[in-house]
């Protein structure tokens, strides 16, 4: 089918928000705070709080979750770096599990801080995080339309036989 800009997109946007991301979390963890002077990390901690139903003394403990569920999505870019790495030097497409558990992990990292954020406190995003969000939807719009035309060309493949 020929060179897909998917894998390529994806790659760009961990390269780019794993070391984003990973400073943050580990800014998050290190804090005696748990991360809440950053106020998109603070409005992300007081809705899942909320939600969840906690008491307001646990916020700091939600703080650090969010902090480590952010550090597990580093994790997740940077094995997908790897994966694209090896994928691209043995002539093959990466694998779609990785890709899929990657691109999912990044919206919902984005939907819980960003988007959070965007909802219920507009002054506390920045034009970066802005970026990440049309980073990660770029990706997620790119894969999506690669995946349905593949889908697509594989059902007019089973047609013809």
């Amino acid at each position: 089918m020929g060179a897909r800009l998917g894998p390529y997109n994806l790659a760009l946007v961990a390269c780019y928000a794993a070391p984003t991301w990973g400073t943050e979390a580990i800014k998050a963890l290190t804090s005696p705070y748990g991360g809440l002077i950053d106020p998109v990390h603070a409005a992300a901690a007081v809705r899942l709080r909320a939600f969840l139903n906690l008491p307001p003394e646990r916020l700091l403990d939600v703080a650090n979750w969010l902090a480590a569920f952010k550090l597990v999505v580093v994790a997740a870019l940077l094995a997908y770096v790897i994966e694209f790495a090896r994928a691209m030097l043995s002539d093959r497409a990466p694998d779609r599990a990785t890709t899929d558990t990657v691109l999912a992990l990044a919206v919902v990292a984005v939907a819980t801080w960003i988007m959070q954020a965007l909802m219920f406190d507009p002054t506390a995003v920045t034009q970066a995080h802005v970026a990440q969000l049309l980073l990660v939807a770029g990706a997620l719009i790119v894969s999506t339309i690669e995946r349905h035309i593949e889908d697509m060309a594989a059902a007019a493949q089973a047609c013809r036989r």
